[in-house]
């Protein structure tokens, strides 16, 4: 093509083609996370109700309050 080698011609084409291919299989795959993350809260809130979130659970270490100055160890 276009007087190209053949390996050219691969790695122009075929690169683009393989993440197109890698995006779409990831939107395909991920189309039910928001509808996991309701569920996620909902129990998470269940749980909370009845006083039985545990210190070491999942919902609890992803869902602290964020403090200013805590990301970097407070500084600058």
């Amino acid at each position: 093509m276009f007087g190209l080698p053949t390996a050219t011609v691969v790695i122009i084409f075929g690169i683009p083609a393989i993440w197109v291919i890698y995006t779409l299989v990831f939107v395909y795959l991920s189309r039910g996370w928001k509808a996991e993350d309701v569920a996620e809260d909902q129990e998470h809130t269940a749980r909370n109700s009845r006083g039985g979130n545990t210190p070491n659970g999942p919902s609890t270490s992803a869902n602290h309050e964020r403090r200013p100055g805590s990301e970097n160890g407070g500084l600058a």
